[in-house]
């Protein structure tokens, strides 16, 4: 009875009960927001301010000290319109980028043999092992492949030599120049020029520009058929996919037998890959083999083991055999994988510098082979004192990335 006679608690209104709410959920984004402050000063200061300045400094020619003078857009119409060699350093990136799809082949072969291993112990040790040469600094790895292409005492040199393969590779330097003297290879890297451009460029330049028509079409007419919009993104791809296989295909070999792989008096041939201008490009698409990359691998591999059993299963009851299982199974379903190292390789391979500046020096080694767009920049302004001149060649790089990385994200499809 005493309970039953006990006054009933006051009910609170709803305009209190809200307040109150809003206020503890007010205190939990202000402590969130407390504890993010230190990141994100420090992405400000350290990661936005230095862009934003290199923004601004492109519009200036700037030593990098004390002189400045404003001179508006005079540095991005040199980049395009007066400086060639910035333009001609693109080619190899073309070559390189052409090369380094080839060479995803081999991580994704080797991650989907390891998730095939039936002994999970197996599965770990063979991961464990792709993880233990991270460990190793890059300069380390760098140096040791830099010695494996010495022209004296190189293990390069010493293996070829003493297989026999040296022979080999003076046969195929006759064959090769034979087919880079071809008219149609002639024609493609020197005789195709259009307005003072290699004829390669415009292939690219129209590409980019059928993808920005499809792009801004499809927005204009969304939610309807653009008729011819397929043929133009087919077209767009051709063109941006041929390019750089021609480039491969045309511009690695000279049109003339290098010699460098005829037995000297020695008796043995002594060719300097990294000193013979002919044997640049070859040296650095050759370099890393077999071209199994440990991020890549582990990449690949945490995407297949995302994929169900049940779908093996079902693969096995109906008989499909393990070349099916690749391209019918697992490519498509690790395609997300694949897109990202796909993007995390072109900016690599467009905007790195260091690898050249170490092992070629800052003129891109004999003949200016190794030159690629970030050396130039980095040429331009740590050797020229153009610090003005390379923050505007830095935002051209980085618009075009942007563009290669919004292709990616719309042409790659992850369908599953």
């Amino acid at each position: 009875m005493s309970t039953l006679n006990q006054p009933l608690p006051p009910i609170r209104s709803g305009r209190r009960a809200r307040g109150s709410g809003l206020w503890n959920r007010s205190k939990l984004y202000i402590v969130l927001m407390l504890l993010m402050l230190p990141a994100l000063a420090s992405l400000l200061v350290f990661t936005y301010y230095p862009q934003f300045g290199a923004i601004k400094y492109s519009f200036y020619n700037w030593d990098g000290d004390s002189t400045v003078e404003f001179v508006g857009l005079k540095n991005y119409m040199e980049a395009f319109f007066t400086d060639a060699k910035f333009w001609t350093s693109f080619q190899l990136v073309l070559i390189l980028l052409a090369a380094n799809i080839v060479k995803m082949w081999p991580a994704i072969i080797v991650a989907i043999v390891i998730h095939r291993l039936r002994s999970e112990r197996w599965q770990y040790i063979y991961r464990v092992l792709f993880v233990v040469p991270m460990i190793i600094p890059a300069i380390v790895s760098l140096l040791v492949w830099k010695s494996f292409f010495d022209a004296g005492n190189g293990a390069l040199n010493v293996f070829l030599n003493a297989t026999g393969l040296m022979r080999v590779l003076n046969w195929l330097d006759k064959v090769m120049s034979g087919l880079s003297a071809t008219p149609v290879a002639t024609w493609v890297r020197n005789d195709f020029m259009i307005g003072g451009l290699h004829g390669l460029w415009w292939m690219v330049v129209l590409g980019m520009v059928l993808v920005v028509v499809r792009m801004v079409s499809g927005s204009i007419f969304r939610g309807r058929r653009l008729a011819g919009g397929r043929m133009i993104s087919s077209a767009a791809m051709t063109l941006l996919i041929s390019a750089p296989v021609i480039a491969l295909l045309t511009c690695v070999w000279p049109s003339n037998p290098i010699g460098a792989f005829e037995a000297g008096s020695l008796g043995y041939a002594t060719p300097a890959w990294l000193g013979n201008q002919n044997l640049v490009i070859p040296s650095i698409i050759f370099w890393g083999f077999p071209w199994v990359g440990t991020v890549g691998v582990l990449l690949y591999l945490a995407g297949l083991q995302n994929i169900s059993t049940d779908v093996y299963e079902a693969a096995d009851l109906d008989g499909v055999g393990s070349v099916r299982k690749l391209f019918y199974i697992e490519l498509p379903l690790i395609l997300t994988q694949v897109r990202i190292n796909l993007i995390f390789l072109t900016i690599g391979t467009v905007s790195d510098y260091g690898f050249f500046l170490l092992l070629l020096g800052p003129d891109g080694g004999p003949g200016g082979k190794g030159m690629v767009p970030g050396l130039y920049m980095y040429q331009s302004a740590f050797i020229e004192q153009r610090f003005g001149y390379a923050c505007a060649l830095g935002m051209i790089l980085c618009v075009i990335l942007l563009f290669i990385t919004i292709l990616y994200q719309r042409y790659v499809k992850v369908d599953k």
